[in-house]
């Protein structure tokens, strides 16, 4: 079984909407230095878990990250129609539900990029 992170991924590359914007440049934490644009980070939020259920909840950001406001715009809604309710298994990951909480339109100032940041909880079964 690969970690929810990995499963993520793996839906999004899986993705053709995704990928026909990204390829392969989507990338744990933070972009290397230089990345080519559009590019997708993901990282995990938070990570609480019922210990009655069993039922864990992460929270996880994809964050979509592109030179035009349009192309970030296109990516991110790939990105939530891509994921949000999502149910089944993913790389050995049983998944409840993915469910769409929050995004944002922002604009880094020191790089002119703009950056969607897509929040999404993760009911799933497991570590």
């Amino acid at each position: 079984m690969t970690s929810l992170h990995g499963a993520i991924r793996t839906l999004l590359y899986n993705e053709i909407s995704v990928r026909e914007i990204v390829d392969n440049r989507i990338y744990p934490l933070k972009m290397p230095l230089g990345a080519t644009l559009p590019a997708l980070t993901i990282h995990k939020i938070s990570g609480p878990k019922d210990h009655i259920t069993g039922h864990g909840t992460p929270r996880y950001q994809v964050s979509c990250w592109a030179e035009s406001f349009a192309i970030v715009q296109t990516l991110s809604e790939a990105v939530i129609e891509c994921l949000t309710r999502y149910k089944g298994i993913a790389s050995g990951n049983h998944i409840k539900q993915i469910v769409y909480e929050n995004s944002i339109d922002a604009m880094e100032d020191e790089t002119g990029l703009f950056h969607v940041p897509v929040d999404f909880k993760i009911i799933h079964l497991g570590e």
